[in-house]
């Protein structure tokens, strides 16, 4: 229906065009008759990026002072004690084991950057 002969006896030619009308006719066909399309196969470091994501954006967030926030940040920053204080254990144990690297250090200045924008509720707290 769709296929074009090609010089080569034996192999047949499909232009996009064709190929494009075949999978639009085919997502009718599925509509039409309540077939659900196959779901994609995710590789395993897909999964684990498409996880951390999903937790991340569910996660609840935690209403902190932001003076004692900022203060923790700039002085114990690099130790991670501003991540503790907002209930981030892990980010805070990570930022204790690489505090000696200066991982942590750059991290605590990007965190600087973040959080600076923050908007900050009529007590002074923001939601980290």
């Amino acid at each position: 229906m769709f296929k074009k002969k090609s010089p080569d006896p034996g192999k047949e030619r499909v232009s996009a065009e064709e190929m494009l009308a075949a999978q639009m006719e085919l997502d009718e066909l599925r509509k039409k008759y309540g077939i659900e399309a196959p779901e994609k196969k995710e590789g395993k470091i897909s999964r684990m990026i498409s996880s951390f994501f999903e937790r991340r954006d569910n996660r609840e967030k935690v209403c902190v002072n932001r003076k004692k926030f900022m203060l923790l940040m700039f002085f114990t920053g690099a130790f991670g004690g501003h991540r503790f204080y907002a209930k981030q254990y892990g980010l805070g144990v990570l930022y204790l084991l690489t505090c000696w690297t200066g991982f942590s250090l750059a991290m605590t200045v990007i965190d600087v950057l973040e959080f600076i924008p923050f908007p900050v509720d009529e007590n002074g707290n923001i939601y980290v």
